[in-house]
């Protein structure tokens, strides 16, 4: 055998097939297509130099063989050669048509091979029970082995080989997730054929095991078939993407998924429909891409309706662009490994188990593979600054990431400096993990554990701080992703990072400030300010992270707030300011200016209308998030889709315009038009301890209130929902978990202010003063964390148990040479400055910041400015010199000036 650049490496397990038989069945000589010329065309798409033809190789014109009915058909060892009619109906090499199930049994086609064939290996029609095994397809038009109605189940495909498949009448080539749809034709029978695959499995109610797919748009498609796409079967009552997978294991890919920015080597995606609202339609339409409606989306049921997951096991891919993409709701991947992928190794949205995942990045035979073309989509493999180990999702993502295992994903796998010398820098966006920063916000998204690293093909446990790490790719003016994103790093395996209590770390972007700095004591959280997209890692110990949608009302359908069309009919939601978020206890800024992405915030995070607002609570005891909003108090602000996890305690505020009194405000749950008010408290701390309470102080002009996930039950009452009778069960696996969020019919929480509203009617006229609560820690304690109090020096990098008794600095009087018997008393002279310390905070310490040399701009923003830089008399002597100190004299520069 001979191959031009000799990669054979353990990662590529290439394929063997034998085409002959003793048993051949053919067309002939004038079967072969007349229109093969020519044999590639420019890509009607930029990223891509070249493409398959459209209108070219229509006229093939070979032999075909069909069992039909009750015939058993038992096809053992038989070459099929010159096959097919190409775009004829029913016309394959080897067809199964409307095959009784029982016949089905004694059915199959084994060990048998076919080539060269014009339309299809084989053709599964409305049949059940078949066994397809051993076979061998090799120069294929279209889906090799194809499922073809999406009714078929109980089908044995397995152990098969579909090698050199061919798109009909061009190739999808698909820059984006979405593209548009191609309808049926002359030119094209099934529109699913633009992206032809070595296996087309319409319906995984079958066993698809241990096949191999070597080339194809993909090499194994699960495409999305809202119903039968045989008008015959339309009405049949199977609606063939929600079917339940019964084993999809032991399956290969390589060298497949090139024609597609987002679409991997196995992919779950691509709808084949009929028009909805046509009953009688002749024409099928085929998007290739991600649609997003529930009708063109894999909600797998199991046979009693009830949720289920697309389900793969063991499968390996190298030598492709993805490994994996899915776009339906549930999905495992367990058991899956991937080498040589030239954009990401994995991309699958939604609610998504991936276990036991082997990432070998650049294996040993990369650097043989030349890129197949000059096109920015075709030179990305050899571009080690493009490439995505993992590459995540922004909202109504639901990860569980357990037990990975990850090689060759460093600097030096991907040729950059300074890992190699005189490589390209790396000017890239990407890195091992990437964040898309473009997106929405997102909800609670991603947990991890049992991450495992080669740490000599990485180059070191460095790595995990090295920029290429941890990315953001996309647009950089959006709040959303920029400021919200999450992990939970169970086990610190993903981060190797030890936490102080034996905790999850938390992460979440440094750029949203102290939003995601959960803890202010010693070794509570660090910044990895090396990745490309910094992120804060804090302990996570006893704390929650929750979500939900705050919408100004009213709402654009499930949506955000229809009130930015009116203030702007041009904006973007993602990258318009709508106000922010700050911690209790923070002094906040009330400036809409505080921090606009890419900027890194302070004490006060950005908000855009972008309606979902993520981060970590618990306030059972202290603290709690204060909302602000540009244009002033909402007069209805609904919140609904809410994530929190059962019988935590979560705790906002905001403040009401000035004379507002308890009358003026209406707090109310709904639940199916349900609703139940909450009442009045008398303090916050009654608020924290009840679910169904509201406090209002007038004193301040503050509204506090507590979420919940709740329901409104049928009698009128009011508590948490019932996840299991109301179907918001949390998504668990490996002890990891994901909480579920509730659905605006479950519950919207309304807060109703009865204010003179401004033009729009959203908002109160008369804007609040923006004043944000303070902790409320007892005398002789400050606030030590986002939720906690504790003794000043807990802030300390030595604690508190090493802390000698300080006393006040005291002076004694001058004793006179010769006292007289009446020496006049005197007065211990006042000082005229005071000794101070000149003391970093633990996250200057962790910046290498000294108070001395301390940018201006923390200086000028700190100091008496910030509670906590009060209470703990931060940069006290810097601060003093500055201007903004905490003392009315002067800090000394020297001892000698105490006496002066």
């Amino acid at each position: 055998l001979e191959h031009y650049h000799h990669a054979g490496e353990k990662e590529y397990q290439c394929e063997v097939g034998l085409l002959s038989r003793n048993i051949v069945i053919q067309g002939n000589d004038k079967s072969d297509p007349i229109d093969d010329t020519p044999l590639e065309c420019d890509s009607t798409s930029s990223g891509w130099t070249k493409m398959p033809c459209p209108d070219t190789f229509l006229t093939g014109l070979g032999g075909h063989t069909i069992v039909v009915g009750q015939a058993q058909g038992r096809l053992r060892g038989i070459e099929f050669y010159r096959m097919g009619m190409t775009n004829v109906m029913g016309r394959y090499p080897v067809h199964f048509h409307h095959h009784d199930p029982e016949s089905g049994s004694v059915s199959m086609m084994t060990d048998c091979s076919v080539h060269r064939s014009y339309f299809r290996a084989i053709s599964i029609h409305d049949a059940f029970n078949l066994k397809v095994e051993r076979n061998t397809a090799f120069d294929i038009s279209g889906h090799a082995f194809y499922l073809e109605s999406g009714v078929e189940e109980f089908n044995y495909v397995q152990y098969n080989l579909a090698a050199f498949v061919h798109p009909i009448n061009g190739a999808q080539i698909m820059p984006s997730n979405v593209v548009g749809n191609t309808l049926q034709s002359d030119t094209i029978l099934v529109p699913a054929d633009h992206s032809a695959s070595g296996f087309y499995i319409s319906n995984a109610h079958n066993y698809v095991v241990g096949n191999a797919a070597s080339g194809g748009w993909a090499g194994i498609q699960f495409p999305v078939l809202p119903e039968p796409a045989d008008k015959t079967l339309r009405f049949n009552g199977v609606v063939p993407k929600d079917r339940p997978s019964l084993l999809i294991t032991g399956n290969s890919v390589h060298s497949s998924s090139w024609f597609a920015q987002n679409s991997g080597a196995v992919y779950e995606g691509g709808s084949l429909y009929w028009a909805e609202d046509d009953l009688e339609s002749e024409t099928l339409i085929y998007n290739a891409g991600r649609v997003s409606s529930e009708r063109y989306t894999r909600y797998t049921k199991d046979d009693n309706g009830n949720n289920d997951f697309f389900r793969v096991y063991n499968s390996t891919v190298w030598l492709a662009n993805i490994g994996i993409t899915g776009w339906g709701k549930r999905a495992e991947i367990n058991g899956f490994e991937v080498s040589d992928f030239q954009n990401r190794a994995i991309f699958v949205l939604f609610k998504v188990w991936m276990n036991s995942v082997v990432i070998n990045c650049r294996s040993s035979n990369a650097h043989h593979v030349p890129n197949p073309g000059t096109g920015s989509n075709e030179k990305l493999f050899n571009n080690g600054k493009s490439w995505s180990g993992f590459f995540t999702y922004d909202h109504l993502m639901k990860h569980i990431l357990t037990n990975w295992a990850v090689s060759n994903c460093g600097g030096a796998a991907r040729g950059l400096s300074p890992w190699v010398e005189g490589g390209d820098e790396d000017t890239g966006k990407s890195g091992f993990v990437t964040i898309p920063i473009n997106g929405l916000a997102p909800e609670v998204q991603l947990v991890s554990s049992g991450m495992k690293y080669d740490w000599d093909s990485v180059g070191g446990e460095e790595f995990v701080n090295e920029s290429i790490f941890f990315a953001a790719s996309g647009a950089d003016g959006i709040y959303s992703m920029q400021y919200q994103s999450n992990w939970e790093d169970s086990d610190g395996s993903w981060t190797n990072r030890v936490s102080t209590t034996n905790t999850s770390t938390v992460m979440g972007p440094a750029r949203a400030g102290y939003w995601w700095h959960l803890d202010s004591r010693p070794g509570k959280c660090e910044i990895r300010d090396g990745w490309k997209f910094p992120q804060q890692l804090c302990d996570k110990d006893d704390r929650h992270l929750g979500s939900m949608f705050t919408v100004v009302m009213p709402q654009v359908n499930q949506q955000g707030s229809a009130v930015l069309a009116m203030l702007d009919p041009n904006a973007n939601a993602r990258n318009t300011r709508q106000g922010s978020m700050t911690h209790f206890g923070l002094m906040g800024d009330s400036s809409v200016t505080t921090c606009t992405p890419p900027q890194t915030c302070g004490e006060t995070t950005a908000r855009s209308w972008d309606p979902d607002l993520t981060g970590p609570y618990n306030h059972e005891q202290y603290g709690g998030w204060y909302l602000a909003f540009d244009q002033g108090t909402p007069t209805h602000l609904s919140i609904q889709k809410i994530q929190l996890d059962d019988d935590s305690t979560m705790i906002q505020a905001m403040s009401l315009p000035p004379g507002t009194s308890s009358g003026d405000i209406s707090i109310y749950a709904e639940s199916k038009s349900r609703t139940y008010y909450l009442s009045s408290a008398t303090s916050l701390t009654e608020v924290r301890s009840s679910i169904d309470k509201y406090y209002y102080d007038e004193a301040t002009n503050t509204l506090y209130w507590r979420v919940i996930a709740g329901y409104v039950n049928n009698d009128g009452t009011y508590g948490w929902i019932d996840r299991a009778a109301q179907g918001v069960t949390g998504f668990s696996r490996e002890g990891l978990h994901v909480t579920a969020t509730t659905s605006k019919n479950q519950l919207q929480f309304h807060i109703k202010v009865n204010c003179e509203a401004d033009v729009t009617g959203a908002f109160c006229e008369t804007k609040p003063s923006f004043l944000v609560p303070g902790m409320g820690c007892p005398d002789g304690q400050v606030m030590v964390a986002i939720d906690k109090c504790g003794l000043p020096c807990e802030l300390l990098q030595e604690g508190c148990s090493t802390l000698p008794p300080t006393p006040s600095p005291t002076l004694e009087a001058p004793t006179s040479v010769e006292p007289t018997s009446e020496a006049p008393t005197t007065d211990a002279p006042t000082p005229s400055c005071l000794i101070c310390s000149d003391e970093a905070t633990p996250w200057m310490m962790t910046q290498n910041y000294e108070c001395a040399t301390a940018p201006n701009w923390l200086i000028n923003k700190k100091c008496n400015k910030n509670n906590i830089w009060v209470n703990n008399k931060y940069c006290e002597q810097s601060c003093q010199a500055a201007g903004f100190g905490y003392h009315d004299i002067s800090c000394c520069v020297s001892p000698v000036e105490l006496m002066e």
